[in-house]
């Protein structure tokens, strides 16, 4: 008969559970052991994600191991990177594209290339609407956008006899050269083709820091002087509308802009008809070229 064998202690008893404590403990450890590889491959997809955000809308980056002390992180680029992308997704996106006004006989016929000075409702393009000494027959212009943005969206413009940019300040903004800039805008042109161009002067500004560390006031007056010695170079014209309501040292006259960057709609009111004689001027350039100015006689407002 068989006989039955002996009960189980309570040492035979514990054997099982003990296995299972060592299983769980070593799970537990590689967990803990993956975490570190698991927190940084993270926070590297959520930088690379910003990092690609900011791309798109032109902000430069701060990568790992970068800047004065070679010493950037990857919690320093995300920081970096998404302080300047929340600023670029702070601009309202206006956009301003197609013919303005009805069309005179007689008037000048040209096309625009500009940023938010341009695009913003009550802009000097807007208000032109309605001048009877010029026509806008098509362009594009978009807030906060560089001049390379804008040449990737600017369309044909048939029957411009006049081709206007008002470009650069937002390159200025971060931290495009001005070489760079300048290249930008002769490629535009060269696509656009219009018979005469004119190169606005960057509008006065009273910041003179951004997150990409530019000095935007003094940043606006090189363009400006870049940009008037492309115009000579190519024999177009150049013009600076703002000029009546420059400071001396590149800022707003007091009362003309609320945000330190954009004229008032009253201040644009002056502006306008700046910017029409200086198209009225550029039309009359001939093959060699002339380099024109629309500083106006009386600031904005007065």
């Amino acid at each position: 008969m068989h006989q039955p064998g002996p009960l189980p202690t309570d040492r035979d008893d514990r054997l099982p559970r003990r296995r299972r404590r060592l299983v769980v403990a070593a799970a537990v450890l590689t967990a803990v052991v993956a975490l570190p590889t698991l927190a940084v491959t993270t926070e590297h997809l959520v930088a690379v994600s910003l990092r690609v955000a900011a791309a798109d809308r032109g902000a430069a980056v701060v990568r790992p191991g970068e800047g004065a002390a070679g010493g950037g992180t990857v919690a320093v680029d995300t920081r970096v990177a998404a302080e300047r992308d929340a600023e670029l997704r702070h601009t309202p996106d206006q956009v301003l594209t197609g013919a303005l006004g009805p069309s005179v006989p007689g008037a000048v016929t040209f096309a625009y290339a500009g940023d938010s000075i341009t695009a913003r409702p009550g802009s000097w393009l807007r208000d032109l609407a309605t001048d009877p000494t010029v026509h806008a027959v098509g362009g594009y212009a978009h807030s906060g956008y560089r001049s390379d943005q804008v040449a990737a969206r600017m369309p044909a413009a048939p029957g411009a006899d006049v081709l206007v940019v008002e470009l650069g300040t937002n390159d200025v903004n971060q931290g495009v050269p001005v070489a760079r800039i300048t290249a930008e805008v002769d490629a535009l042109v060269a696509a656009v083709g219009a018979p005469h161009v004119l190169l606005v002067a960057a509008p006065p500004s009273d910041h003179t820091s951004s997150l990409w560390g530019v000095d935007r006031r003094a940043g606006n007056a090189v363009l400006d002087r870049a940009l008037a010695a492309d115009a000579a170079r190519h024999g177009w014209s150049s013009a600076d509308p703002f000029a009546a309501d420059r400071t001396a040292d590149g800022g707003w006259l007091p009362g003309t802009s609320l945000d330190g960057i954009h004229p008032t709609a009253a201040a644009n009111v002056a502006i306008a008809p700046r910017f029409a004689r200086a198209i009225v001027a550029a039309a009359a350039v001939g093959g060699g070229g002339t380099v024109t100015s629309a500083a106006g006689s009386a600031p904005s407002g007065t």
